[in-house]
């Protein structure tokens, strides 16, 4: 892809991004009036156990396209394969949600909510592995619209079936996996659309089967092994905090960092979700032609802009935390921990960041390494530790965890890329970043 062409396909992405984050932070703020607090924790809860399906179904899919697609071009067969393979496993994960679901039932508020998501897993699978093609090629389009058609499905139907059915949690699980048929029901009319016209040449060779689990298979297994452990993760956090602030003060504090607070830190990041997007197949071609002063420009030029950018957002979070708050939720209640965790940004933007270039690089055994290392502190953390220190006790465990993840990828990067980082890339963004606060601070007491 050409630089103008990455460019104008980062611009749209980014675009896309912000518009979906924009929407899904006002949608939870909407719901979180609608449910209250302490609903608002369960519907986080259900969310962070179907994780884990969507992740072991979509992750390996949609990289084993994106870089098969990225390498040997629009492949229809090989393409068919990972199609199948994502298929068959979403249905393998569809089977141990629905039997693992009465195991969380008092939890999760009965077994209805998390099945009636189920059905979404295939569609969810198929869109995914389909996207990739789309963006290995440069055409982001049909994934972006795909993307906001199923955002404004999901709030639309969500506003409608929450009146029409008795249990709110059900009726929004049920929009949600609706929207996802709709969207995986356009991707499909997109690529028969593009692609369907072109008949398929017999001689054309696909890659082996083993291609696609080769490269998909360590980031559906060790991404599916982390959402594992991220969803006993999410169990354990509000039975620790149940320790200090009894359960339904803990859904309620669950409730606002995982439903207000991470929605807000995350949401600028949307400019690098798009970068990332396109990186991955850019540097998954430089690494197949061995274009390695090529990879070293890339991968310097993305940490720097992502060190700068993510220096400014955290000094403007910082600063405007009780205005972001009142402007998507009404309330101040959650900006006290907005401020105190704007500092998180840098190393949670640059860890994405760094995240997909070793996947564009054919690393990700060891990225996902680092990733089930990280959860696997966590959960400890919050099974031993988190009752004793309550919220605030999360708040360290955040920034402690960013630092040991962001470190290691970090220095697999520098020595895949046979890169050299300069202490003044960290130190003038640090401190332009404690100037404009000051400022901020100054002009807008």
């Amino acid at each position: 892809m050409n630089k103008k062409a990455f460019i104008r396909n980062t611009c749209w992405l980014t675009l896309e991004a912000t518009a979906l984050r924009l929407s899904g932070i006002w949608f939870k703020g909407w719901v979180c009036d609608e449910l209250g607090d302490v609903q608002m924790g369960i519907y986080q809860l259900i969310f962070s156990v179907f994780s884990l399906g969507v992740v072991v179904s979509a992750s390996g899919a949609n990289f084993a396209a994106t870089r098969l697609t990225a390498e040997h071009g629009p492949n229809r067969r090989t393409l068919r394969r990972c199609l199948a393979l994502s298929l068959a496993v979403s249905l393998v994960a569809g089977i141990a949600l629905y039997f693992g679901a009465p195991l969380l039932a008092e939890t999760l508020g009965g077994t209805t909510p998390l099945r009636v998501l189920i059905p979404g897993l295939p569609c969810i699978a198929a869109a995914a592995t389909l996207k990739g093609c789309f963006v290995a090629e440069g055409h982001t389009g049909a994934p972006m619209i795909a993307e906001l058609l199923e955002q404004a499905a999901g709030i639309t139907l969500s506003i409608l079936l929450i009146h029409w059915i008795h249990n709110s949690l059900t009726a929004l699980m049920l929009a949600s996996t609706l929207a996802e048929m709709f969207s995986c029901l356009f991707m499909v009319l997109a690529y028969a659309l593009r692609y369907g016209s072109h008949k398929v040449n017999k001689s054309e060779i696909p890659v082996p089967w083993k291609e696609p689990v080769r490269i998909g298979g360590p980031v559906m297994g060790g991404t599916g092994l982390r959402s594992l452990l991220f969803s006993v993760e999410n169990l354990l956090i509000p039975r620790g905090l149940a320790a200090q602030y009894g359960y339904t003060g803990a859904l309620a504090q669950y409730g606002m960092m995982h439903g207000m607070v991470l929605p807000v830190l995350q949401f600028p990041s949307a400019a690098l979700f798009a970068a990332v997007t396109l990186l991955v197949p850019e540097l998954a071609r430089c690494c197949t032609r061995q274009l390695h002063t090529r990879i070293q420009l890339v991968a310097g030029s993305a940490f720097r802009l992502t060190l700068c950018f993510s220096f400014a957002v955290a000094a403007c979070i910082a600063a405007f935390s009780a205005p972001l708050c009142r402007l998507f939720y009404g309330s101040t209640e959650a900006a006290w921990l907005l401020r105190i965790m704007a500092p998180l940004v840098p190393l949670m933007y640059v860890d994405s960041v760094v995240d997909g270039m070793l996947k564009g690089l054919d690393q990700q055994s060891y990225s996902l390494f680092y990733n089930i290392a990280d959860s696997c502190m966590r959960v400890t953390w919050c099974a031993f530790i988190l009752p004793h220190l309550g919220l605030m006790g999360y708040v360290m465990l955040l920034f402690l965890s960013e630092i040991f993840n962001a470190a290691l990828s970090i220095s697999r990067l520098l020595k895949v890329a046979e890169l050299e980082i300069s202490p003044v890339w960290v130190l003038l963004p640090a401190c332009g970043a404690a100037l404009l606060y000051a400022i901020l601070t100054f002009l807008f007491p």
